[in-house]
């Protein structure tokens, strides 16, 4: 509104009356949010591995490892990781449009100056005359929140803000796993590295061996070059290892928010993976527990409650928009007059604003929004089973991955033992060198899975973990 004087905005009868009846029906504004269609939950998981605690999980799984490099690397990526950056600055706009509409609903007050020069018929016997007129004053707005449009917008963004910070609870937690299942592949890359190398270091030992009894006439050129060719074998599978341990520090360096060979020196040094047996898996809580936990149902149970919100702000829309308004200020043709009693002016009025034909506009809206409300609700479903099939999955992992790896375990001893006694029995001359060969073969290829299967348990703890989403509860605020 302007400080210069102006005529106050009333409502007409029928106006009026029209406001009263569309308050009456005020209540239809916003309907009951829908309600989730999911099944019966069991009481337990049906994967319980042997070694679960009771309890729930607990946060920092990562610091269960015991391995100060790993906590380092997480520490670093939940500080600079990008995809987290990016979270926390969509964090920050929601929080500021979560500010805006709770700001709607106050009063706007502004302050205004002006000077207009006027040339009307105000003169001596009403004749043409020109004048400059100065006014200040404040101009104050505000809209009746008769319908719930407004308070509708502020449940809207007050649940897209709950949703937002738990989509980031989410990625810290994605992005921990994610560190701690590159780092522990990472580890058995280069224990496969290992027993590669000591396994080529082996078999040219047994190539020379072979070459030398050939030379004096106790061996045959067949058992030199079939040990020639397992030498090759296997020196051509370490640089393919080689090329998979870059990428995964390559990983790790971006995780980290760093260039991609930043940590080359750091992770260049060889260390064992954890025993396994030393983590605690603790408590897994029940399913229901679960869904409390979760960040991904909470965001999408949160996603739900702002659609329905939004369902709220389209339908007050069918109805009248009621602001009230006025000016407080002075206006005199004398600058050195603004302040005086004689030039103080307001005026005070209402406004309703009711689109009363629009051609179907408003409603197609409201059928739109109560689209994305029922999307909504269909996406939260399927994150909620969703959830439960990712942990029901990683436990039946867990408990398979650490059968595995102590089968796998057995074979290799087994067939270190065996490739000893027939290295020994052919430097005897009691059996062929091709017992020799399979022997040696046998064992690569058993302490290479074992060295995977090592890997792939500590990488399926992690998952269980992950899925466990230990630590977080609805409603815990993220870093800023």
């Amino acid at each position: 509104m302007s400080a210069l004087p102006m005529p106050p905005r009333r409502l007409t009868g029928a106006a009026a009356w029209a406001a009263v009846l569309a308050a009456a029906l005020a209540g239809c504004a916003s309907g009951p949010p829908p309600q989730p269609a999911l099944p019966t939950l069991p009481t337990a998981f049906a994967n319980v591995p042997g070694d679960a605690q009771p309890g729930e999980p607990a946060a920092a799984f990562w610091q269960g490892f015991q391995d100060p490099q790993l906590d380092a690397l997480v520490a670093q990526a939940l500080s600079a990781n990008f995809d987290l950056r990016l979270a926390v600055a969509r964090l920050r706009e929601a929080r500021a449009l979560a500010r805006l509409a709770d700001a709607n609903l106050l009063p706007q007050v502004s302050g205004t100056a002006g000077a207009a020069r006027v040339r009307d018929f105000n003169g001596p016997n009403n004749a043409l005359a020109t004048q400059t007129l100065y006014g200040v004053g404040l101009d104050v707005r505000w809209e009746a929140d008769l319908f719930g449009r407004l308070s509708a917008e502020r449940r809207a963004a007050q649940a897209e803000l709950l949703s937002v910070e738990s989509d980031a609870q989410a990625l810290r937690l994605s992005v921990s796993a994610e560190v701690a299942r590159n780092y522990f592949e990472l580890r058995g890359l280069q224990e496969r590295l290992r027993v590669s190398t000591a396994s080529l270091q082996t078999q040219e030992s047994t190539l020379r061996l072979v070459q030398a009894r050939q030379d004096v006439g106790r061996g045959t050129g067949l058992d030199t070059e079939r040990a020639r060719a397992l030498v090759q074998r296997t020196a051509a599978g370490v640089p393919a290892l080689e090329a998979a341990l870059q990428r995964t520090r390559y990983r790790l360096a971006v995780l980290c928010g760093q260039p991609p060979t930043a940590l080359d020196e750091p992770l260049q040094a060889q260390r064992p993976l954890p025993g396994l047996r030393s983590v605690a898996l603790g408590g897994i809580g029940s399913p229901e527990s679960l869904l409390r936990r979760r960040p991904d149902v909470r965001a999408a149970e949160l996603g739900v409650a702002a659609a329905a919100a939004r369902v709220g702000v389209a339908r007050a829309a069918l109805f009248p928009r009621v602001t009230l308004g006025g000016t407080l200020g002075h206006n005199a043709s004398h600058l050195g007059d603004l302040g005086d009693g004689s030039t103080y002016v307001y005026n005070l009025g209402a406004q309703l604003l009711w689109s009363l034909i629009d051609f179907g506009r408003l409603r197609a809206q409201i059928a739109a929004a109560d689209a994305r409300s029922e999307g909504a609700l269909r996406a939260y479903e399927a994150t909620v089973l969703g959830a439960l099939e990712e942990t029901e999955g990683a436990l039946s992992s867990y408990t398979r991955s650490q059968q595995q790896a102590q089968f796998l375990f057995d074979a290799a001893r087994a067939a270190e033992a065996a490739a000893t006694i027939a290295r020994g029995r052919f430097e005897a001359g009691v059996v062929d060198f091709l017992v020799v060969l399979d022997a040696q073969r046998e064992e690569l290829a058993a302490r290479d899975q074992l060295a995977q299967s090592q890997a792939a348990a500590a990488v399926a703890l992690v998952a269980v973990f992950k899925s466990l989403a230990g630590g977080w509860e609805a409603g815990e605020p993220p870093p800023r």
